[in-house]
């Protein structure tokens, strides 16, 4: 039994999945194999519904307290602690010192919010702009509620997280929001959120483990469960992905010198 979650002619229709890197890489067939993935093993699947449902809207408030949580502790020592080892880096580390120990956490978490903001309004205007259909979630032989299955030999594919996973989710898919967001954390956290964590040395750059992990577990993770649970075609997580590396090379660096000046407006360094 196979599931269908395109119209091919409707699907290939829309140019952003009819591109040189979609023919080239095959991702047409790659995009179908990962949403015909019958099951998997439930403690993989609690793996991949954090990734997923990891950005839904309601856990804004988690990322933002672990933000001030992280830059209180990463600079308890009142020293610049270990960031990724650029100058920008650094310069940030100096600016968060020459504010107040219970401030500090506070500005950092305004200013991954700002971040956070850009991303949806850039990603939202992207959906709008291209107008791209999500997949096709089929009707019969595909559950998404935990326990859906146990008596009903009909249904094949089992996505147990998938009515969470996919909740809130808007009308168009390209590019992906969750996708864009993450790559967002994970470059917020290699350049502006300080650890204590050991540092790994690669081509020349200083990496704490904690963004190892995030860059090698949580970010794949994430691209991977949209298209799991059927959200988001494997090409709509590249562009959510470049997108966010875009916004962070030209955008953020704008935005936070901003949050520096509205910080000398209310009297916080």
């Amino acid at each position: 039994m196979t599931i269908t979650t395109r119209s091919i002619a409707q699907h290939e229709s829309e140019w952003i999945y009819s591109t040189i890197l979609t023919r080239q890489l095959n991702l047409s067939s790659l995009n179908d194999y990962i949403h015909q993935i019958p099951h998997v093993p439930l403690i993989v699947e609690l793996y991949i519904f954090i990734c997923g449902y990891a950005f839904n809207p309601t856990m804004v408030p988690f990322w933002l307290g672990l933000v001030n949580v992280l830059t209180c502790t990463g600079l308890s020592g009142n020293a610049v602690a270990k960031f990724s080892g650029t100058t920008i880096d650094e310069q940030w580390g100096k600016v968060l010192l020459t504010i107040d120990s219970n401030k500090r956490g506070h500005m950092n978490m305004a200013f991954y919010l700002a971040t956070v903001l850009v991303t949806l309004l850039f990603t939202e205007l992207g959906k709008v702009s291209f107008a791209t259909t999500r997949p096709k979630v089929p009707t019969t032989g595909y559950a998404t509620i935990m326990g859906a299955d146990d008596k009903n030999d009909s249904i094949k594919f089992k996505r147990r997280f998938g009515s969470l996973v996919a909740s809130l989710k808007s009308k168009h898919s390209f590019p992906s929001g969750d996708s864009s967001q993450a790559m967002n954390l994970c470059l917020f956290f290699l350049r502006y959120v300080p650890t204590t964590s050991t540092v790994l040395t690669l081509g020349g750059y200083s990496i704490p483990v904690r963004d190892v992990v995030l860059f090698s577990l949580f970010l794949p993770g994430v691209v991977f469960a949209r298209v799991f649970y059927l959200c988001h075609w494997i090409e709509d997580c590249i562009g959510g992905v470049s997108l966010s590396l875009l916004i962070h090379w030209l955008i953020i660096p704008f935005l936070r010198d901003y949050t520096v000046v509205l910080a000398k407006s209310f009297d916080l360094m």
